[in-house]
C-alpha cells in the first residue's frame, strides 16, 4: 500500500471535520456490522429449514461472523496507523463484498459459515476508521459526543434493519438478504471514494515496519486503566450479543411472534439503543464520560439483576420482560460511547490500534456470549437472560477496578 495521502480515485469533494455530513458518514461505515447481524437475524429460522441444520448451527453464523469482527479489528488498528484511514476500509469493503457473495450462492452450511467468517473479517473495518477519524478529528468531552452522535446514526441500521429483514426473507428468502447487504457495500464503497476525507496524513502516521506496529498494543495492554475501559465496554456488548443471538427464539418460541413481526419488537430495543445515545450527547458535556459510563454499567447491572429475578419467579410473560429489555438495552450505546472516548483519551498516539482493541474487545466477547446462548440447551428466554447478567456482573468487575485505577493514579499525581 502506498503512503501517500492522495484521493485513490481522482479528486475527492470532502465531507466537513466539523459538519453533520461527516457524522452521517461515520455512522454509515459503522454501521456494516449491525446491520450485517440485524437483517440476518429474522432468516435464521428460514437457513435452519432451508439447509436442515440445528438451531445452534445456525446461531454459530453470528458467533463467526462476530469472531471475523474481532480478529479483523486487530489487523485493520495499525494498518489505519500505518497506511492512513481510506485505504484500509477500501480493503475490507472488498472483502466483505466478495464473502457476501459467498453467502448469497451458499448451497450447505459449511459454506455459509465460512462466508460469514470473512463478511466479518471485512466488516471490521468500518468501526475501526470510524473511531480512529473520531479521534483524529476530536477529544476528551467532544470525542464522546461526537462518539454518541456516530453510534445514535448507526443505531438506525439495528432500528430498520430487522422489520427489512423480516419481509425481505418472507417475500423473497433468506438469499435475498445477502443480496441487500451488497447492495449496502457496494453505496458505501462509494461513499468512500467520494466524501470521505483523509484524517490521518502522512506525517502523523506510524513509520516503522508494519510488523513492529501491533507493538502499539502493548502500552494499551499494560495500562490498567485502559484494560478497566475495554472490560466495561466489551462485556456491556457481550450482553447485547447475548440478546441478540437468543432474541429470535425467545420471540417466536416463548412468546409467540410469528417471524415477520419479530423485527419490530426487535426494533423497540434499538429505540432504547437510540435514546441512550441522545441522552448522552446531550449530558457528557456536562458530567464527564467517566460518570456516564457509570451510570450506563449501573443501570445494565440493574436491569439484568430485574431479569434474573423475574424468570427465577416464573414470570415470562412478554408486556412484562419486553420494559425491562428495553432499559437494559438502552445502555449499550451510553457504554460504548464512553468508552472509547476513555480509552482513546489514554493513547492518542496510537489511536488506531486502540479503537481495534476495542473492537477486538467488543465483539471477541460478544462471540462467545453467543455461542455460549446458542450451546446451552432449556428455556431460551431463561438461557438469555442468565448470559446477560453473567456478562453485566463482569462490566461493573471492571467499572470498580477502573475507578479504583483512577484513584490510584489521582492519589499519585
Amino acid at each position: 500500500m502506498p503512503q501517500e495521502s492522495q484521493p485513490l480515485f481522482g479528486p475527492v469533494k470532502p465531507a466537513r471535520a466539523n459538519g453533520v455530513a461527516m457524522i452521517v458518514i461515520l455512522g454509515v461505515i459503522t454501521a456494516f456490522a449491525p446491520l450485517s447481524i440485524d437483517l440476518y437475524l429474522p432468516s435464521l429460522p428460514l437457513i435452519e429449514e432451508d439447509l436442515s441444520v440445528s438451531p445452534g448451527l445456525t446461531q454459530l453464523s453470528l458467533a463467526l461472523f462476530f469472531i471475523g469482527l474481532a480478529v479483523g479489528q486487530f489487523f485493520y488498528g495499525p494498518l489505519a496507523d500505518r497506511y492512513g484511514r481510506r485505504r484500509p476500509l477500501l480493503v475490507g469493503i472488498l472483502l466483505y463484498l466478495v464473502a457476501t457473495l459467498v453467502c448469497t450462492f451458499s448451497m450447505n452450511i459449511e459454506m455459509l459459515l465460512a462466508g460469514r467468517l470473512t463478511q466479518g473479517f471485512g466488516a471490521a473495518a468500518g468501526p475501526v476508521i470510524a473511531r480512529a477519524v473520531v479521534r483524529d478529528l476530536y477529544a476528551g468531552r467532544r470525542a464522546a459526543r461526537v462518539m454518541s452522535f456516530v453510534i445514535l446514526v448507526m443505531t438506525i441500521a439495528p432500528l430498520i434493519a430487522p422489520v427489512l429483514g423480516g419481509w425481505i426473507s418472507t417475500m423473497l428468502g433468506w438469499r435475498a438478504v445477502f443480496w441487500a447487504l451488497t447492495l449496502f457495500a457496494l453505496a458505501c464503497g462509494a461513499t468512500l471514494l467520494l466524501a470521505l476525507p483523509e484524517t490521518h496524513p502522512v506525517e502523523r502516521r506510524q513509520s516503522d515496519r508494519l510488523g513492529r506496529l501491533f507493538m502499539g498494543y502493548v502500552p494499551i495492554v499494560r495500562d490498567p486503566l485502559s484494560l478497566a475501559y475495554l472490560g466495561a465496554g466489551g462485556m456491556a456488548f457481550a450482553a447485547l450479543f447475548a440478546y441478540v443471538a437468543g432474541s429470535p427464539f425467545v420471540y417466536t418460541e416463548v412468546f409467540g411472534v410469528s417471524q415477520a413481526n419479530f423485527g419490530y419488537f426487535f426494533a423497540l430495543n434499538v429505540v432504547g439503543l437510540l435514546m441512550g445515545n441522545l441522552t448522552n450527547g446531550q449530558l457528557v458535556i456536562r458530567f464527564g464520560h467517566r460518570r456516564m459510563l457509570t451510570a450506563g454499567v449501573l443501570t445494565m447491572a440493574l436491569g439484568t439483576s430485574a431479569l434474573v429475578a423475574m424468570v427465577a419467579s416464573g414470570i415470562s410473560a412478554q408486556w412484562l420482560i419486553t420494559p425491562v429489555l428495553f432499559v437494559t438495552l438502552s445502555t449499550v450505546g451510553i457504554i460504548a460511547a464512553n468508552t472509547v472516548a476513555g480509552l482513546l483519551d489514554r493513547h492518542p498516539d496510537h489511536a488506531g490500534s486502540a479503537s481495534a482493541l476495542f473492537g477486538v474487545m467488543q465483539f471477541g466477547l460478544g462471540a462467545l456470549s453467543a455461542a455460549l446462548v446458542g450451546t446451552i440447551e432449556g428455556d431460551p428466554l431463561v438461557t438469555m437472560v442468565m448470559v446477560m447478567a453473567l456478562t453485566a456482573a463482569l462490566a461493573l468487575a471492571s467499572l470498580s477496578v477502573l475507578w479504583h485505577q483512577q484513584r490510584r493514579i489521582a492519589a499519585v499525581g
